[in-house]
C-alpha cells in the first residue's frame, strides 16, 4: 500500500516522492509490530503512524541510506556476492533504526505528560 502512496507522489514530482517515501518508511515495521502484538492495524494506519513518527527525523534518516551506498557499490563490484553480508546488516540497521524511533517516541511523549 505504501508503495502506491510513494509511487503517486513520485509521479507528482521526484522531491515530494522521495520526502513521502522517507516519511512512509517506517511503515512497514509499525504493521509488523501491531500483528505482532495481535492488534488490528490497516495499511493505511500503518502509513499514517509512520508518518507521524518520521516527523522531525526524514534527514536523519536519510543520510543513515546514504551512508549503504559505498556497501551497494561493493555488491556491484562483487556481482552481488557480498549481499551475502550486505542484506542482514543493511535489514537490522533498519530494524534497530525503528527501534530507536520507537524508544525516542515514548520517551518524547512521556516526558510531555509529566510536565
Amino acid at each position: 500500500m505504501s508503495f502506491v502512496w510513494i509511487f503517486l507522489w513520485t509521479f507528482l514530482l521526484l522531491i515530494p516522492g522521495i520526502i513521502k517515501s522517507l516519511a512512509y518508511s517506517q511503515a512497514y515495521y509499525i504493521y509488523r509490530d501491531a500483528i505482532d502484538q495481535q492488534q488490528s492495524i490497516s495499511c493505511r494506519d500503518a502509513i499514517s503512524k509512520s508518518r507521524a513518527l518520521m516527523n522531525g527525523h526524514k534527514w536523519e534518516y536519510f543520510m543513515l541510506q546514504l551512508s549503504f551506498i559505498g556497501w551497494g557499490l561493493l555488491i556491484m563490484i562483487t556481482f552481488g556476492i557480498a549481499a551475502i553480508w550486505v542484506q542482514p546488516y543493511y535489514h537490522l540497521t533498519m530494524a534497530n533504526y525503528y527501534r530507536h524511533l520507537v524508544a525516542t517516541s515514548t520517551e518524547k511523549s512521556r516526558l510531555e505528560t509529566a510536565n
